[in-house]
């Protein structure tokens, strides 16, 4: 996932986590419930640093073809977004989507 799909991880970083400034970036596990990703960026001061985010699946996956499919829908969505495509969530409609749950695993400690 990592060699081939490097573009699509930046712009996960990009849209996604909102890190602009993108040195590398790597799928540094998969578990049933998400990834995690392993970014390496410049912060607004200038100094290159390592975070690790954790992306939630919005499904449980129980086959490597299931994470795979779920991998592939957070590139679309990051995509999408990148793209402005707005899909016109109504109010009145009941099966609204959630956000992906994203946050911070570990933050680079120099």
């Amino acid at each position: 996932m990592n060699k081939n799909n490097m573009g699509d991880l930046k712009i996960v970083c990009e849209h996604l986590l909102g890190i602009e400034s993108v040195e590398k970036v790597r799928i540094a596990s998969v578990d049933r419930l998400g990834i995690d990703v392993r970014c390496t960026y410049k912060n607004r001061k200038g100094k290159i640093v390592t975070d690790v985010f954790r992306i939630g699946f919005r499904v449980e996956v129980i086959s490597i073809e299931d994470a795979k499919s779920e991998i592939l829908k957070i590139f679309q969505e990051a995509w999408e977004i990148q793209e402005g495509e707005d899909w016109g969530e109504d109010e009145e409609d009941d099966e609204v989507e959630e956000e992906l749950p994203v946050f911070k695993l570990a933050k680079d400690a120099t």
